[in-house]
């Protein structure tokens, strides 16, 4: 052992600067403000940073900035009709307000003009709101839309009787959750007891399932559901159950008018931990960490890599714009597994006309997809000159990670994709060359990218020339190539087609005519 007391003094020095700078890394590290809940909305979103602080982007600001909630710290929230509704730690319930300055207002006070405080959970629909407070008895406030107290209420319009915070649920039955659909609001008590409140109609309805329930969803569409365990299973996580009458949206040939079991039908073999809805789809995460997606998919949201909008024979095409027809291009039963590899820790979503989703995978990375219109999405890109006629040229079909705390706010503008197969031609002789061409989707930043990236460009991946008319004999030489020679040709009209696909899974299609004349 070396006893030389200056070397003792510095390796001590030396110990002390690296666990000091080991401090000082892991403090930084748990200070960095970071997403630990998301409000998903129509045309908004905030982020519930570590911190207890709401985040938003607001009036073309560079970087999300904060919601004030009169200096008090968010517990909770949900999406309104672009607007939030959050709790904090007193269990007060706040209300942002859309302006140019970001400012929220407190419910104060119920329908007796008591204090409405105590709350501890939110959901909210539109312009409906929905709050379980410490009694575990439901209250319902905003406008009654589904006419439980007052008439005329109007759930596709969202309009009815303005009122303040009145309790919904009947006295002495306690409730863990309740959730708005566009049919129906399901409510789960805390013995696991399974209610819904229908149109009209100020009384619960008990359903009939075979066990507690630990979980219930709900979705825009008709189709709500709940999870039940197994027998025996004491994880608090169970199978799905399902009822409503749009089958199509959980693959089932018949619709379901109470809950039934739809384990076999979606092939769970594990139960499931976490699950939501939004205007389109459900998504789970079973108790592996595996993120299943199930519905319809016209705009990205299932996450599979696949996208309705983007396809040449969609009817909008190439202005990428979803119709907003209710139930395109179903998935159908089973679900599919989304973001394969990646162990998946939570989800965030909402049911009002919100066509995305977020993730958040068991390291903290924050993922979404789906449509990205008004910068919903996190990562800052938004196509406003150009959002009425192409409000889906952004969209982003698989989960991809974003960082909404410190994404730049980038204006696009849209470039629609072109094909050309060539012109129509008369030949003599027996050959011809197909020469054809094709551009992508593009998005060019407005002025100069402000974030540094300042175009977003497909790949166009495939090519597929293919005989629509003419005889048989004619002999595509390289149908996967843009350009080909064809062979074989006799006298008589042919078409053949040009069919396009790029790396978002777009596709474009175009003819041309030859025709032949016999020889001189």
């Amino acid at each position: 052992m070396n006893n030389n007391p200056r070397l003792r003094s510095a390796r001590l020095r030396l110990f002390c600067l690296s666990f000091c700078i080991l401090a000082l890394l892991t403090c930084t590290a748990q200070h960095k403000p970071t997403v630990w809940k998301v409000i998903p909305a129509e045309y908004r979103c905030w982020y519930i940073r570590n911190d207890s602080t709401i985040w938003c982007w607001n009036n073309a600001s560079p970087y999300p900035v904060q919601f004030p909630i009169g200096g008090e710290k968010a517990v909770t929230g949900a999406g309104g009709f672009n607007y939030f509704r959050v709790i904090d730690t007193h269990g007060s319930l706040w209300m942002s307000v859309m302006d140019i300055i970001p400012r929220s207002v407190r419910i104060a006070e119920d329908t007796a003009g008591k204090p409405f405080d105590a709350n501890w959970f939110v959901d909210a629909f539109a312009h409906t709101c929905l709050t379980i407070r410490a009694d575990s008895s439901i209250w319902y406030l905003g406008v009654d839309a589904f006419s439980l107290f007052y008439p005329h209420g109007d759930l596709v319009f969202m309009t009815g009787a303005k009122m303040k915070p009145t309790q919904l649920s009947p006295r002495g039955m306690k409730f863990k959750k309740a959730v708005f659909g566009g049919f129906r609001i399901v409510a789960l008590t805390t013995k696991g007891e399974v209610y819904e409140w229908v149109y009209g109609d100020h009384n619960p309805h008990k359903l009939n399932i075979p066990r507690p329930a630990t979980d219930i969803f709900a979705s825009h569409l008709d189709m709500a559901g709940c999870i039940i365990p197994d027998p025996g299973e004491r994880s608090g996580m169970g199978y799905p159950y399902v009822w409503g009458g749009r089958n199509s949206m959980y693959g089932s040939p018949t619709p379901f008018t109470e809950p039934t079991s739809v384990k076999a039908l979606w092939k769970v073999k594990v139960p499931i931990k976490e699950i939501v809805t939004s205007s389109n789809t459900v998504h789970y995460i079973d108790s592996l960490g595996r993120m299943y997606g199930i519905g319809f998919n016209p705009v990205g949201e299932i996450g599979n890599n696949r996208q309705f909008v983007n396809q040449y024979d969609y009817p909008h095409f190439p202005d990428y714009a979803y119709t907003l027809n209710d139930y395109e291009n179903p998935t159908g039963a089973p679900p599919i597994q989304v973001g394969a590899g990646i162990v998946w820790k939570h989800l965030y979503s909402n049911n009002f006309y919100t066509f995305y989703t977020y993730a958040q995978d068991v390291d903290g990375n924050l993922y979404s997809w789906g449509r990205n219109k008004s910068l919903v999405l996190g990562n800052g890109f938004t196509n406003t000159r150009n959002d009425a006629y192409h409000p889906d040229a952004l969209d982003v079909i698989t989960p991809t990670i974003v960082h909404p705390l410190t994404a730049r706010y980038q204006d696009y503008v849209f470039s629609p994709p072109t094909i050309h197969a060539g012109r129509d031609t008369t030949i003599t002789g027996t050959a011809f060359r197909l020469t054809g061409s094709a551009t992508p989707l593009l998005m060019v930043a407005i002025p100069a990218a402000a974030n540094g990236i300042d175009t977003i460009m497909d790949k166009i991946v495939a090519y597929q020339w293919s005989l629509i008319k003419g005889a048989a004999d004619a002999r595509i030489a390289s149908p996967h190539s843009p350009a080909t020679a064809v062979t074989g040709l006799k006298p008589g009209v042919y078409v053949f087609n040009l069919h396009t696909t790029d790396n978002n899974t777009g596709t474009q299609s175009a003819n041309i005519t030859v025709t032949v004349k016999p020889g001189q």
